[in-house]
């Protein structure tokens, strides 16, 4: 990874945390899964590339828990299980350009949207309590109810997307029109 990617990798993660620390007109309003999409895309090695969304989201859960008792919830395990899937689309997608990169940022808040909320209607919110009843209807239910969510999720994960993977189009750019000048100055001097 070079020195332009770690650049645009720590810019999104002040994004992402920043996001999550915010008040924003759209409920679940997050960079998080698109940062998740550039670790896959970008960040070598793998578990440093998933580390890096996961560690992001464990310090804004802490923060939030902390500061307004939210951060804990019963289905944590599958909101960070999404982003370990969506961690592995950016890895088998590889987007490096920009539709590339608005349909990845699709399939990330689609499966958000999926583990997060069968999550939510799997585990019980106390002891043997659940919000939703164990059935077909009730996790249907669930996905109805999370639908309001849903909207902040796909246009951060999209929208992010797009910026993060077109930022990274933009600054290698100059790079790669610098490395090929280079190398046809360096081939008309020999």
């Amino acid at each position: 990874m070079n020195r332009t990617s770690w650049i645009v990798v720590a810019a999104a993660c002040v994004v992402a945390v920043s996001l999550r620390w915010i008040d924003n007109p759209y409920m679940n309003f997050s960079a998080l899964g698109a940062l998740a999409v550039l670790c896959g895309a970008v960040v070598r090695p793998t578990w440093l590339g998933m580390l890096i969304p996961l560690g992001c989201r464990v310090l804004t859960d802490v923060v939030i828990q902390t500061e307004s008792g939210g951060g804990v919830y019963s289905s944590w395990m599958f909101v960070y299980a999404a982003y370990v899937a969506i961690f592995a689309l950016g890895r088998w997608i590889q987007p490096k350009h920009l539709p590339a990169a608005f349909g990845t940022g699709l399939l990330s808040g689609a499966a958000f949207f999926l583990i997060s909320n069968f999550g939510e209607w799997y585990m019980p919110y106390e002891p043997g309590q659940y919000m939703y009843a164990r059935t077909f209807s009730g996790l249907t239910t669930c996905f109805v109810k999370a639908i309001p969510f849903a909207r902040g999720t796909f246009f951060g994960d999209v929208g992010f997307s797009v910026l993060f993977i077109g930022t990274m189009q933009l600054l290698a750019s100059p790079l790669r029109n610098n490395s090929a000048a280079s190398a046809e100055t360096a081939s008309i001097d020999a």
